[in-house]
């Protein structure tokens, strides 16, 4: 039986069926702990440096990535006969975070005086 991740993301097509591999167990890394920093949920050396790697990787887009999961939400909310849409925007005020400033692309909401960024979640449920 396939992992939710592997689940998930079956319909996501990276140039390299290892790259796929990597980033099921990525996600499954991340959903495992979300509160834990990169070096935290990988567990070793090894699987940090994969991490950062594929992250670093131009050899696709994060549009690639999210693709086979839009085919696979897609897919399961053609299943039901009610999917609600919940959404929310939110703003975050990064202004703190020093090393991240508007000029060095980080999102800005209202200003170039503040670091923040706006986020516009949609969320579906059946």
């Amino acid at each position: 039986m396939q992992s939710w991740a592997a689940e998930e993301l079956k319909y996501t097509n990276l140039p390299d069926k290892r790259l796929n591999q990597r980033l099921i167990k990525i996600v499954e890394q991340a959903s495992a702990q979300p509160e834990a920093s990169v070096p935290q949920a990988s567990g070793d050396w090894a699987n940090t440096k994969a991490t950062y790697y594929f992250w670093n990787s131009e050899r696709f887009s994060s549009e690639d990535i999210i693709d086979g999961h839009r085919r696979s939400t897609a897919q399961r909310a053609s299943q039901e006969d009610v999917i609600l849409g919940i959404q929310d925007t939110s703003d975050f005020n990064f202004t703190h975070h020093k090393g991240k400033t508007w000029d060095k692309g980080f999102g800005q909401t209202c200003s170039q005086k503040y670091s923040n960024e706006r986020w516009h979640l949609y969320i579906l449920h059946k």
